[in-house]
């Protein structure tokens, strides 16, 4: 009894390895056409830096300091008045020492609403 000739399924199976890597290139350029066609908002002032640092310290710095400031895989930031500037904490920000990522998507303006948020909620 003779088998299956094996030539057709290698057909097949060489055409959805070529379909696949080709609809993954296109997807990639889609997406960065998607990314290009995006223009950053560019913050210039907020009406109250202290509310919008609170919402930016909740997009990018909760996970790590937590959401009482108290530090969970990082230092507690519920005690900075008197310790920094608003322009250390800002520098500290896009800087990020240590451990700590930079968070250079961050402007300056959204930076220095966050360290106000921070230096706000001082104990």
């Amino acid at each position: 009894m003779k088998g299956k000739p094996l030539f057709p399924f290698a057909i097949t199976a060489l055409v959805g390895i070529l379909l696949t890597v080709a609809l993954s290139f296109w997807a990639m350029d889609q997406r960065t056409q998607m990314h290009s066609d995006e223009e950053p908002e560019e913050v210039t002032e907020f009406e109250d830096p202290i509310v919008a640092g609170e919402e930016l310290y909740t997009q990018s710095c909760i996970a790590c300091h937590g959401a009482d400031l108290s530090g969970t895989s990082a230092p507690a930031l519920n005690a900075l008045e008197g310790k920094y500037t608003a322009e250390e904490i800002v520098n500290i920000i896009h800087t990020g020492p240590g451990t700590m990522p930079a968070f250079d998507h961050l402007n300056d303006v959204e930076a220095d609403a966050i360290a106000q948020y921070l230096l706000s909620q001082s104990e």
